[in-house]
């Protein structure tokens, strides 16, 4: 079976922001395309002790639904992988966001002491955490919004250095192939903000089935608008070589563990 998004159909849409210095920086630009900036995201990573899942699923379903009874806003979404060579851990995503809701969170936080009630419920169960921001793509995001999605492939990216003004521009060449095709294959692209800064390509899929590779494919539709196959595969073989580290993993949604509804 060929994987719906093979490594080679990645490599032109992924190694797209190759060159940018930092993924703070492109949070920047983000801010200023996105008229709404409603774009930053806040995700906790947290390992669990081995034999401990279960007692670790109820205890943060529990805390989810005990930060929902005290009137948090915000809602967290947790993600399980279920494709990858790191399945102890689970991630917990809010997204949407402006700075300024992680400000009126923080306060709400405090005077609620989420704090101490996470550390009673859920951290006897956590051998290790870490915390990151991301920026979304909003400009060359190809989703298509559809609460049918259950996995998420994710790709993890970190590129050699290059030119910004040229791997913008080919981007947004691939966004205009896809837009003017109407190609109906959902894709995000966001941009870590802490640790290593890498980049993501998350791509959405409603069971295993999705897998299977569309048709017309990436490749396709890139071709239709250069004109010529010659033409995509030469942008697939320049920004291919801008990746220099790349992972991927599949996770599972997990709306039982997450702030209930």
């Amino acid at each position: 079976m060929k994987f719906r998004y093979h490594t080679t159909l990645l490599t032109a849409l992924l190694a797209l922001v190759a060159a940018f210095a930092s993924a703070s920086a492109f949070a920047a630009d983000e801010k200023k395309d996105d008229a709404s900036h409603r774009n930053i995201t806040s995700e906790w990573i947290l390992w669990v002790k081995r034999g401990d899942e279960q007692a670790f699923e109820a205890a943060i379903k529990k805390y989810a639904a005990w930060r929902k009874d005290q009137g948090e806003n915000t809602r967290w979404d947790i993600y399980q992988p279920v494709v990858g060579s790191d399945l102890d851990h689970y991630v917990i995503r809010s997204e949407n966001h402006t700075w300024a809701d992680f400000d009126a969170n923080s306060k709400w936080a405090m005077e609620h002491k989420a704090g101490p009630q996470y550390m009673e419920d859920v951290a006897p169960y956590v051998k290790h955490e870490e915390h990151y921001f991301s920026a979304y793509d909003t400009k060359h995001s190809h989703w298509m919004s559809d609460e049918g999605y259950r996995y998420f492939a994710v790709y993890s990216y970190h590129f050699k250095p290059g030119s910004r003004d040229t791997v913008k521009n080919v981007l947004s060449k691939i966004h205009k192939a896809v837009t003017d095709e109407k190609w109906p294959h959902s894709y995000g692209i966001e941009y870590t903000i802490g640790g290593k800064e890498g980049m993501s390509v998350v791509m959405p899929m409603k069971n295993y089935a999705d897998m299977e590779e569309p048709d017309p494919n990436l490749m396709k539709v890139v071709a239709k608008s250069l004109g010529s196959e010659t033409a995509a595969k030469a942008l697939w073989h320049d920004f291919a070589m801008a990746i220099h580290k790349r992972s991927m993993a599949i996770y599972m949604h997990r709306p039982d563990l997450s702030t209930p509804k």
